[in-house]
């Protein structure tokens, strides 16, 4: 939890504390989210409006594709140009299946590009086509893993180590509630992949490999749909939130159930991770943390707004003033407001008048 005051200068030099109450003890809904790890910011302000053990080192899953597919967003590399998947890869393939990880069943020789992988990492998160990613732009899996390292020093994150590309190999490869949050924001800040973390569906075409439709009533020259796992992208979810925007999910054993998420609202925009949460099926089939995280979300976009306090028209304090005829105190107002996330509610903030004289003396102007 985040504590905050903010000092406002008064007309006579003096300051009020403005305490939004729940900046002191802002709690999520009853039924908080189980995750081992959470943090939500409000990207606005920059306000962490809940966080726990947000600075915990823990394993990250496809999480970790987040900083792949940043990097090749990022590399300026064609992502429409076609390319042969190279047979070096055959043993990273074979390890993936072998370790029971999603995959696209990428071919050594296939032709195919950087888009369409790009898309099959972040939407279903197939990890041979993570791989495949980190090859073309780095030349080898280690010189990308070293790249990942890099660009997440870069970003801040002191805590966020990878070992592979893709996070079905925990070992090593670990980071941080408020450290994946720095690497989802840049994700999102990016043009190109945005457009792909936020896609609900995307069709992949007939190749040299794949020639036959897997999907009934695919367009012509299509063979597979592949969708989001973010069920609060998806519209025939329970967890459907039109204002969901990406970003990631993720699980292992190790791990446990992970998600990164925005929601992009009039009154506001968050991001959201959570990680290490119970492998763990409602009713409706659906894994328990997209109920978490579709409450958690729904709390913050109901609960905060993007406003301006106090109201410098109001008085705010009053002390004795002498020598003065006319009147026995000098009031007090704010001099100025301040942009800030309120509280939606009858009383979203109180104001201290802090530091006060016992008196004052005579003559006091307006606005001194």
């Amino acid at each position: 939890m985040k504590h905050r005051i903010l000092a406002l200068a008064l007309t006579v030099c003096l300051c009020l504390a403005l305490t939004p109450p729940a900046f002191a003890q802002w709690t999520p809904p009853e039924d908080a989210p189980e995750a081992a790890a959470v943090y939500l910011e409000n990207l606005d302000t920059g306000t962490v409006i809940y966080e726990r053990n947000a600075d915990e080192q823990r394993p990250i899953a496809s999480l970790t594709k987040m900083m792949t597919c940043l990097l090749l967003a990022e590399s300026g590399l064609d992502l429409d140009e076609t390319f042969a998947v190279p047979e070096a890869l055959s043993p990273e393939f074979a390890r993936i299946r072998s370790e029971n990880g999603a995959y696209i069943d990428l071919q050594p020789g296939e032709e195919v590009t950087l888009r369409d992988l790009a898309y099959c990492t972040m939407l279903p998160s197939t990890n041979d086509s993570a791989s495949t990613i980190a090859w073309r732009v780095a030349g080898s899996l280690d010189d990308f893993v070293a790249q990942m390292n890099q660009r997440a020093a870069q970003l801040g994150c002191t805590d966020t180590r990878y070992s592979c590309p893709h996070g079905l190999y925990d070992a090593g490869n670990y980071s941080t509630a408020h450290d994946l949050a720095r690497i989802a924001e840049a994700c999102m800040n990016n043009d190109v992949l945005r457009t792909i973390c936020t896609t609900q569906e995307w069709w992949l075409p007939l190749d040299n490999v794949h020639q036959t439709v897997l999907t009934p009533d695919a367009p012509a020259g299509k063979y597979l749909r592949i969708g989001t796992s973010i069920q609060l992208q998806n519209p025939d979810s329970p967890f459907y939130r039109p204002w969901a925007e990406g970003v990631k999910t993720g699980f292992t054993d190790a791990a446990g159930r992970c998600v990164v998420t925005t929601a992009n609202t009039d009154t506001g925009r968050y991001l959201l991770v959570l990680l290490g949460e119970p492998n763990r099926k409602l009713e409706n089939g659906s894994q328990q943390i997209y109920q978490d995280a579709a409450a958690l979300l729904d709390w913050a976009v109901d609960a905060f707004s993007i406003g301006s306090a106090p109201d410098t028209e109001q008085p705010a304090a009053a002390v004795p003033l002498r020598w003065c005829e006319e009147s026995g105190e000098a009031v007090l107002y704010p001099a100025a407001a301040l942009d800030g996330l309120l509280l939606c509610s009858d009383t979203p903030y109180t104001l201290e008048a802090v530091d006060l004289p016992e008196q004052l003396e005579a003559p006091v102007a307006a606005g001194q």
